[in-house]
């Protein structure tokens, strides 16, 4: 009975050394572990808005970044082209209700990198083996930005050199960046909103009435014009915020009509911007002026 178990123990001893000895070395990059597919995707797909403070040197700025997420170790150490195909601006501006202008080369050009390769028509990323990722940088003169215009560039994935198109846990493909560039104007920061919200019936006697007590940021649309990124006190819908040259204010909103408020609650038009204070005062109603908002907002 001794020499068995001695035996067995022998016999256990060499099958572990035998596993040890045929073991690889764990795979460092990483794993999709989705059946075996390797995926090439953009990291801040499908849009990433850049707005600078203004200045007039040049700064070189990351936009993008394009990442093969391996399957296996020897997807990783391949030599892949991945190409990125630059599309119709002017038909996306057309389809989206935009105006943006193509980049100019004079204001942004491609950082150096050997292995990435600008021309008139996209972008190849040449990934050398073992590279799971490589940033797309621009070198930007701010010198050279109109205020006035939105700067962009649209490019998509076109050729994938072998691998797959990654999708987002909503659905959303991956292989299409909007970037767009622009100079934040004066107006563009975070604000205490501190005022009175009101909610009214159809003959406009007052149903109930809030404190607005709150910080919300507005957010650079073109030169004289800022837009809030959400509502007071939830209700309603963003802001958007125009400076005219009297520091009058034209108020609208993101996604219904807008009324400014009657008497007696204020006069008509009654927005104004104070350059001393940095403070945008506000009177405006939505939703048919059954809610009114009176508020000012201060730069903080």
């Amino acid at each position: 009975m001794k020499n068995k178990f001695l035996q067995y123990t022998f016999l256990g001893c060499l099958l572990m050394l035998l596993f040890s000895a045929c073991r690889k070395d764990p795979f460092s990059g990483t794993e999709t572990k989705q059946s075996g597919k390797t995926y090439v995707y953009i990291t801040e797909a499908q849009e990433n808005d850049l707005h600078f403070l203004p200045f007039t040197d040049k700064k070189t700025v990351t936009v993008f970044t394009l990442r093969r997420d391996a399957a296996n170790s020897a997807d990783l150490q391949k030599l892949a082209s991945i190409v990125l195909t630059s599309l119709d601006l002017a038909a996306f501006n057309t389809a989206n209700g935009t105006d943006y202008t193509p980049i100019p080369g004079a204001l942004a050009t491609q950082t150096a990198d050997a292995s990435i390769v600008t021309s008139a028509t996209g972008v190849t990323f040449n990934l050398a083996p073992g590279v799971f990722a490589k940033n797309y940088s621009l070198d930007i003169d701010g010198s050279k930005f109109d205020p006035s215009k939105k700067y962009a560039v649209l490019l998509a994935i076109t050729n994938f050199s072998g691998y797959s198109k990654m999708h987002a846990p909503n659905g959303v493909a991956l292989d299409t960046i909007l970037v767009t560039l622009g100079v934040k104007n004066i107006y563009d920061g975070i604000y205490h909103a501190a005022g009175l919200f009101t909610r009214l019936n159809a003959d406009l006697s007052q149903i109930d009435q809030r404190v607005i007590n709150q910080d919300k940021t507005l957010g650079t649309v073109d030169a004289s014009t800022v837009s809030s990124t959400a509502a007071d006190l939830g209700d309603g819908d963003p802001i958007t915020l125009k400076v005219n040259a009297d520091n009058s204010v034209t108020v609208t909103f993101v996604g219904s009509s807008l009324a400014n408020l009657p008497p007696p609650y204020t006069q008509v038009g009654d927005n104004w911007y104070d350059p001393t204070t940095k403070t945008f005062t506000l009177h405006y109603q939505y939703r048919g002026g059954l809610r009114t908002t009176e508020e000012t907002l201060t730069l903080k």
